[in-house]
């Protein structure tokens, strides 16, 4: 391999790039409890040039590039929060943040159940529609913890 040729020469800050918004999304997991995935979905597509579709390459091995879908980006997201908040979780846990099992226990199949329906709907719903929901809900969470 040639050591001078651009997609070499870009590695190292590449991962620090990635090692960086990792580093971020978990921050902002411990410390609010939510707002990493965020940072991820908004990431993503930026950290990895597209590749061009002709090249031989085919839409499912494309990287996060901005010729990857909506639904790539947001399971790629899930992937990467759920050890996140588990880990966060513990640490709460561990801290003396004991969240009331009552609740705990109202929402965790729903929960589940929405989160199973979301999966399934996430392989069928347009990138466009995708983009637009994830939009309305960042815009709405955040005008309700302004007012």
């Amino acid at each position: 391999m040639n050591p001078s040729a651009p997609h070499t020469r870009t590695f190292p800050l590449r991962r620090l790039l990635w090692m960086a918004t990792g580093l971020g999304a978990g921050f902002l997991n411990g410390l609010l409890g939510t707002a990493g995935g965020i940072l991820l979905v908004a990431v993503l597509p930026r950290l990895t040039p597209p590749l061009p579709l002709g090249a031989g390459a085919s839409a499912p091995t494309l990287p996060l590039g901005r010729t990857h879908e909506r639904r790539d980006i947001l399971a790629t997201a899930m992937a990467v929060m759920l050890p996140v908040s588990a880990v966060s979780g513990v640490f709460y846990w561990l801290g003396g943040i004991r969240p009331p099992w009552g609740v705990v226990t109202a929402l965790i199949l729903p929960a589940i159940l929405g989160g199973l329906i979301g999966a399934h709907l996430l392989g069928r719903l347009p990138d466009r529609l995708l983009r637009r929901l994830f939009a309305a809900l960042v815009v709405v969470a955040g005008a309700r913890m302004l007012f």
